[in-house]
């Protein structure tokens, strides 16, 4: 079930962002947030602050802050929770407004896991070679690939 809220028309994409003052990194991520936001008046932004109103995060199993919840249509699309940089927060944004499912994994989540599948390779054919150790890092390098081809 997507937000309430009565100024909220549960078919327009929706982006809730989930808060609370007390927490760093919804401060640090507040202002590209609302550029962004901004940018993409056809999308809504919701903001649910838990120090005050827990209900609505409580219902949907929201565990943490700050986390981005997506709606279309009603429907939840996404669901990321941790700091987004403005470039991620165009991407869910432009997402959810298109109708396609935002992956929510920046370049440096890619690359990370890019460097972890060559770095497991690497390991596995100097340390004997140990072909499971090989297998897992090409089948991680892999995966990683076709996430970045279709998220480009």
């Amino acid at each position: 079930m997507g937000p309430t809220s009565e100024s909220n028309d549960a078919t327009r994409p929706t982006i809730v962002e989930v808060w609370s003052p007390t927490c760093a990194d919804c401060r640090a991520m507040q202002a590209d947030l609302d550029a962004v936001a901004a940018a993409h008046p056809r999308v809504d932004l919701v903001v649910v602050d838990v120090s005050t109103d827990a209900t609505w995060a409580r219902e949907r199993g929201v565990l943490g802050t700050p986390t981005l919840v997506g709606f279309r249509d009603d429907e939840e699309v996404f669901r990321h929770a941790g700091r987004r940089s403005a470039a991620e927060l165009e991407e869910l944004f432009v997402g959810v407004e298109s109708g396609r499912r935002p992956s929510g994994i920046g370049r440096t989540d890619l690359a990370l896991r890019l460097s972890a599948g060559g770095a497991l390779v690497a390991i596995g054919l100097v340390a004997g070679p140990v072909w499971p150790l090989v297998a897992i890092g090409a089948v991680v390098a892999v995966v990683t690939l076709g996430t970045w081809v279709r998220h480009r």
